[in-house]
């Protein structure tokens, strides 16, 4: 054993700093004094624009600045650079500068000023999520993506105070912004256990504890967000990323909401303290993003077009056949259909949302729906509008339920915190959600949609959380009869499985039927092999060429679209309105007519003061396609046309025969099938349809008064059709 066995050996922390801290140092104080000369002196049209927007902020209590990138690029080169490649080391010297640029105005101690928080926000075009990489780590950037998920707001601690159990010793640990591990020391710091310190008390192993009401804390919100369905390549998974706010960013963002986020991408050090298990949480253990500012993806689409192009849109609204040519434009690989086209240009366009002086709100946007039969390109029409429309969600009715549609809570067993998810028609919000096989939905899951069809917002009141969403969009949903095809010797009622609650909410519904000739068949045809041998033919079946000239493009039509909703709002005339109220009491009237429904009762396609917007909404929409501020009478004919060849019919059609003139005799018979069906079935018990048709036919020697004498029953509601009608219950 030598002399130097189990002898303590003591060093000392001269705190030397090295060429490389130095160099840092000296970089983040000369751009601390290049940040302070920027806020100072940056001016426009003689209006310094930083030093006004920090006294109106405080003003209105408010201890943020929100700084332009591009400023400070037209301004100081070098310090444009340096914020970009080192925006985290930047922040704490950003709004130290800041504060002191207020002492400064108020001419007060830096001391007593409040601490201050910096917004960066930038007007370059924002990147894609999918296509930042790992070479951007730590860097700024800005991308443009919507909001999926929102947890709510915690309480993180910016700097801790730890005080030593044993001898009192006190030291502060700064955490600094965003997700970082907290690491207490293992051993006690203090004087006490310094070199020539005379005591020979040893405090313990682990012996700091954090002194909470002499900690600094922050809010903080995590966020997960989505890249856009335009930006989601064919057959790709959407990107998703968390998201980082603090301070005076937390709360200001709802799921479904597009967003411009401005942040740094970064990668959570190791043993981060947000390593959880879940599945929100586990992907911090990816790369986040750090938000510093964000703005509304509110792009006005008039500024990213040239002059040409406007005249353009302009020459193409004053153009006599501008319905025609956008309706042709409108899925043009498929034959015919020209009323539901032209009712899917409108739904594109919208009309004109209005918010009354009771702050009720009045929907703009035009709801449509496709009933028909197999191979009337009912999908293909859906795929389109997904690609026309700027924002579209796509989904169909048997793989969605109502959390999946609407919005949802979940519960996150290891955190104890709970997570707000949009659905599909919150992510559409302000575009067009399309669902395809609505038919196949649950009734159930329908019944979530009757809130986001009329109000278009999601109530949420689940755990002890009560919110609204926003559902501002379009619905363009198709089904199938609930025979598979239309029977023409059925009545309307019984082939659409649909409530009346949620019918009355589409502004147009088509009964789409594939009519068998000779004629149309060949034509059908002659426009199929069209399509595959690369030529192309017009609806009456004649070979044309593709000039362009009688429709547009893809691009274009998207575009026109975005001018035209930006543009103008188009509102109803004196005339206009008296015509639609005209036009709305005479439907009204057949509507409740026997004769109009060929059913004998009241139709199952109701027509309502909804019918009514309906038309004031798709009159607006014609009146917006030719970039007019007002609905003129033409406008008013064409929507009711529009109405009549869609909804007026489906009410119409029927049977030719089902329930009309009947005789006393069978007016007798019917009543009296009537009562051997309610003496058949005891309240709440059920029957096959079928089997109970046939043992009254069976027993009265009438199928067609047993059938009428059923359907009594069920528009009386003594009786339900359930199980895709095949099974009646008796109700009362």
């Amino acid at each position: 054993m030598t002399t130097f066995d189990g002898e303590k050996i003591y060093y000392t922390n001269q705190k030397f700093t090295t060429d490389e801290e130095f160099n840092h140092e000296q970089t983040i104080t000369d751009a601390g004094k290049r940040i302070l000369k920027f806020l100072k002196e940056f001016h426009f049209q003689e209006k310094f624009i930083y030093r006004d927007q920090l006294k109106e902020n405080v003003a209105n209590n408010e201890y943020i600045l929100r700084v332009e990138i591009n400023d400070i690029e037209n301004s100081d080169k070098e310090l444009y650079s340096f914020i970009l490649d080192r925006p985290q080391d930047i922040q704490e010297t950003f709004e130290d500068k800041i504060k002191e640029l207020y002492s400064q105005e108020k001419m007060i101690n830096k001391s007593d000023c409040p601490d201050f928080q910096l917004q960066l926000i930038s007007q370059q075009n924002p990147d894609l999520l999918r296509n930042l990489t790992a070479q951007q780590i730590g860097k700024l950037v800005t991308i443009k993506c919507i909001i999926s998920a929102s947890k709510s707001i915690k309480v993180k601690a910016k700097k801790l105070l730890i005080r030593c159990r044993e001898c009192q010793d006190e030291q502060n640990i700064n955490l600094g912004y965003g997700p970082k591990p907290v690491n207490l020391p293992r051993y006690c710091l203090g004087k006490a256990q310094q070199k020539g310190a005379q005591t020979d008390a040893q405090c313990p192993t682990d012996p700091y504890v954090i002194i909470p009401e002499e900690c600094q804390f922050i809010d903080q919100q995590t966020l997960r967000i989505q890249e856009l369905s335009e930006a989601i390549p064919t057959g790709e998974v959407p990107r998703n990323f968390m998201v980082y706010c603090d301070r005076y960013l937390v709360n200001k963002l709802i799921p479904g909401q597009r967003v411009i986020i401005t942040g740094v991408y970064q990668v959570p050090p190791k043993g981060s303290a947000t390593i959880k298990s879940n599945a929100m949480d586990t992907e911090l253990l990816l790369p986040y993003i750090h938000v510093f500012g964000l703005q509304t993806n509110k792009v006005n689409i008039k500024q990213g077009l040239s002059e040409a192009q406007r005249q353009e849109f302009k020459s193409l609204s004053r153009n006599a056949d501008v319905y025609k040519i956008i309706t042709n434009s409108i899925a043009p690989a498929i034959y015919g259909h020209e009323d539901i086209k032209l009712a899917i240009a409108c739904l594109l366009f919208g009309g004109t949302s209005k918010t009354l002086p009771d702050s009720m709100k009045l929907r703009g946007d035009i709801n449509v729906l496709l009933i028909g039969d197999p191979s009337t390109a009912k999908s293909q029409l859906l795929k389109f509008v997904e690609r026309a429309a700027d924002i579209s969600v796509y989904t169909s009715g048997k793989g969605s339920s109502a959390a999946g549609l609407t919005a949802t809570i979940t519960y996150q067993h290891n955190t104890s915190q709970f997570t707000l998810e949009a659905g599909a028609l919150v992510l559409a919000s302000g575009g067009v959600c399309c669902i395809d096989e609505f038919d196949k939905m649950r009734s159930e899951d329908r019944v979530a949609m009757h809130e986001a069809m009329e109000q278009q917002t999601i109530s949420i009141a689940k755990a002890g959380i009560t919110t609204r969403l926003n559902a501002k969009c379009s619905i363009l949903a198709a089904a199938n009869p609930i025979f598979g095809r239309y029977q023409e010797n059925k009545s309307i009622q019984e082939q659409i499985e649909l409530q009346t609650t949620i019918l009355s909410r589409f502004d147009n519904i088509f009964i789409i039927r594939d009519v068998r000739s000779i004629e149309n068949d060949q034509r059908l045809a002659n426009h199929i092999i069209s399509l595959h041998t690369g030529q192309f033919a017009d609806q009456e079946g004649m070979q044309i060429e593709q000039d362009g000239n009688n429709t547009l493009d893809l691009m274009k039509l998207k575009q026109y679209i975005k001018y035209a909703k930006s543009t103008v709002k188009p509102l109803l005339t004196e005339q206009a309105a008296q015509m639609i109220q005209n036009l709305y009491v005479d439907d009204r009237q057949k509507s409740q007519q026997p004769h109009h429904s060929k059913s004998g009762g009241k139709s199952h396609i109701p027509i309502t003061v909804r019918q009514l917007e309906a038309i004031i909404r798709i009159s607006e929409s014609l009146a917006k396609m030719q970039l007019l501020e007002h609905v003129k009478e033409e406008h008013v004919k064409e929507a009711h046309r529009l109405f009549q060849t869609s909804t007026m019919m489906a009410v119409s059609l029927g049977s030719k025969e089902f329930g009309l003139d009947l005789s006393n005799d069978l007016k007798q018979l019917v009543g009296k099938i009537e009562e051997s069906i309610l003496r058949r079935i005891s309240i709440g018990s059920k029957i096959p349809a079928n089997r109970l048709i046939q043992e009254l036919s069976d027993r009265f020697n009438n199928q067609r008064a047993v059938e009428f004498a059923i359907h009594n029953l069920i528009q009386t509601e003594q009786l339900q059709q359930v199980e895709m009608k095949k099974m009646l219950i008796r109700k009362k």
